[in-house]
């Protein structure tokens, strides 16, 4: 058994040893490629610092102002939002099954405890139903509260400012 655990190590050494080497020479040629631009600094750095001027006078005043352009900003607000909404989505659809198989577990636990004492678990199994049941409903209904409440705050806050660009006209 040692001499088998001996070649087992063995061989995770050699394996290791061939998965560092990528990692080595990538490391390396960004050595050898930064050494080389810092030798050869005084070849282009005049030429990179003239281009840097030119565009930060020249182009960058024009592109500042059309990103910072209502439109543009417009655009990018609801870019976000859709990323936002898009990730919510997700992430719900992904903690479901968890939950989904958790609630399963558990049900099955139930049912061996049950079947282990001898009891009838299908009256067991029906009474829990109708307690997830009124658990979802209730569920649902704070969701749609939460959901109101926020519509009746967005209305609210569109209505005052509403008001306050009437108010300067």
């Amino acid at each position: 058994m040692d001499a088998v655990r001996i070649e087992k190590f063995q061989a995770m050494k050699r394996y290791r040893k061939r998965r560092q080497l990528l990692p080595n020479l990538v490391r390396y040629l960004a050595a050898v490629l930064s050494l080389g631009l810092f030798l050869s600094c005084p070849l282009w750095l005049p030429r990179a610092r003239s281009f840097l001027e030119l565009f930060l006078s020249v182009s960058l005043p024009g592109v500042a102002a059309a990103v910072s352009g209502p439109k543009c900003l417009f655009v990018l607000g609801n870019v976000i939002v859709l990323v936002l909404v898009g990730e919510s989505k997700l992430s719900r659809t992904s903690s479901r099954p968890a939950a989904d198989i958790y609630e399963e577990y558990v049900k099955r636990k139930a049912n061996n405890e049950w079947q282990a004492e001898g009891r009838d678990n299908k009256e067991g199994l029906v009474e829990k139903e109708e307690e997830e049941e009124e658990e979802e409903e209730k569920g649902s209904s704070e969701i749609d509260k939460k959901a109101e409440d926020f519509i009746a705050r967005i209305n609210w806050e569109r209505r005052l400012e509403e008001r306050r660009l009437l108010s300067r006209e």
